[in-house]
């Protein structure tokens, strides 16, 4: 393997170790939206869990295992993504040490899991948005959690340009 595919080899499974240690962050935090209520309590909604800050304490409770479709759709692709991300770093790490024969096909595998990602992102995190939008009406903000989908978003599509570099 050349000095140039070490290097783009290394750089998208960094991007990728990144991409995933981001969505798999993501996933449980409670903070994909925050807002305030008249009663002056703040709130931060998540996948999972629904939080209310009242004074000093902040009561958090799970959220039920049929809500909306929205919310059943960003869990499953975020976690479709905490999923596949990692299986495309171990992937791409398996190249170094296998034999010339399955190169091949590991690297076919690398890229398909690392656009399986980039495509799962985009669903979860445009429908992430699309609820922060629709609750932006009613004092919702985008949460810790939502940047930290996006940021990983980006990141799955440069370490997917990546792969498609590696020979």
């Amino acid at each position: 393997m050349t000095v140039q595919n070490r290097l783009l080899l290394y750089t998208a499974t960094g991007l990728l170790a990144v991409t995933a240690v981001l969505y798999i962050t993501a996933n449980p935090l409670p903070i994909w939206l925050t807002g305030s209520t008249a009663e002056s309590f703040k709130y931060t909604y998540g996948l999972w869990k629904i939080c209310r800050l009242e004074g000093s304490t902040n009561i958090c409770r799970n959220l039920p295992s049929k809500v909306d479709d929205k919310t059943m759709s960003m869990r499953a692709f975020i976690t479709i993504c905490c999923i596949l991300s990692p299986l495309s770093v171990a992937s791409i790490l398996s190249i170094l040490c296998i034999n010339e024969d399955l190169k091949k096909k590991i690297f076919l595998l690398a890229k398909g899991l690392a656009i399986a990602t980039l495509i799962c992102g985009i669903i979860g995190v445009s429908i992430a948005i699309s609820v922060v939008v629709e609750n932006n009406k009613l004092g919702g903000k985008m949460g810790i959690s939502c940047i930290l989908a996006i940021i990983a978003l980006v990141l799955n599509l440069a370490g997917a340009i990546t792969t498609f570099f590696i020979k």
